[in-house]
């Protein structure tokens, strides 16, 4: 059997990637054999490689980009490499209904540090989270997969725990101004209650409020109320604390930029 013809055997079964070592196995032939016949079929744009020994097999519909989506492919890959994951921050957003911006690099938190993937027009970047097995997680269907995304609540969570990755704090805004529609008090409840970290429920509950959700932030409110300590923190960690900053006692928020929504 040559490689193409366990390329439409896949096809036929619904499939949209394999391994180097599949193949290998499947052909009875060795790897470098088989790695000579797939650049060819790169070279034709019939392939793409987004990580080594991994293939997507890609369709015409896709060849403009040199690669499949990434919603196809991630979780094959990930499990490929073994590692836990979940979609998140704008791109879980974005799946939320948050999409007055769509985020140019689909981004993965996994439980370490990887480089970015740049597979033809695509790009995903990975963000390393240490706890990530708790976190609040649905699934969503795609034309090819199965994808894990984190629910709204814990989307909204990582939108303020990592706010570099997400274009600063008035995107932060614009996005969470469209994701709060679909936070459940409850879920968000229970979220606070399980994550030991404050700093992000004492930024969330302050934006909530300023974006007029104050059902939500006072959940939020009521919880930091419990703790033995809450500090005073920056809105917007890595900016400079002016002398003019305003301090908002209610959520220990030491204003150190504006913001606003788009919408």
């Amino acid at each position: 059997m040559k490689l193409i013809d366990y390329i439409d055997k896949l096809i036929a079964n619904g499939r949209c990637y394999f391994t180097l070592d599949e193949a290998s196995f499947e052909l009875g032939k060795a790897r470098h054999t088989i790695v000579l016949s797939i650049e060819h079929l790169k070279a034709k744009r019939y392939l793409a490689s987004p990580a080594k020994g991994f293939y997507v097999i890609v369709s015409p519909e896709f060849r403009i980009y040199n690669c499949l989506p990434a919603e196809f492919f991630i979780p094959y890959l990930m499990e490929y490499w073994q590692h836990p994951y979940y979609t998140g921050l704008l791109t879980a957003a974005m799946y939320h209904g948050a999409s007055h911006q769509q985020p140019q690099t689909f981004q993965i938190m996994t439980d370490r540090n990887r480089p970015m993937i740049e597979c033809g027009k695509v790009r995903v970047q990975f963000i390393a989270k240490s706890n990530i097995q708790v976190i609040p997680v649905q699934s969503l269907s795609t034309l090819k997969s199965r994808l894990t995304i984190s629910t709204p609540e814990a989307t909204a969570m990582d939108l303020l725990c990592y706010p570099m990755h997400c274009g600063g704090l008035n995107q932060i805004a614009t996005v969470l101004d469209e994701l709060r529609e679909h936070i459940r008090a409850d879920k968000l409840q229970a979220l606070a209650d399980s994550q030991i970290e404050i700093a992000w429920k004492q930024r969330l509950g302050f934006l909530l409020d300023k974006l007029g959700s104050p059902q939500l932030a006072d959940i939020l409110a009521t919880h930091l109320m419990k703790q033995n300590r809450v500090d005073y923190i920056l809105l917007m960690p890595g900016l400079q604390d002016e002398d003019k900053s305003i301090k908002n006692k209610k959520w220990k928020i030491i204003e150190n930029t504006d913001f606003e929504s788009d919408l």
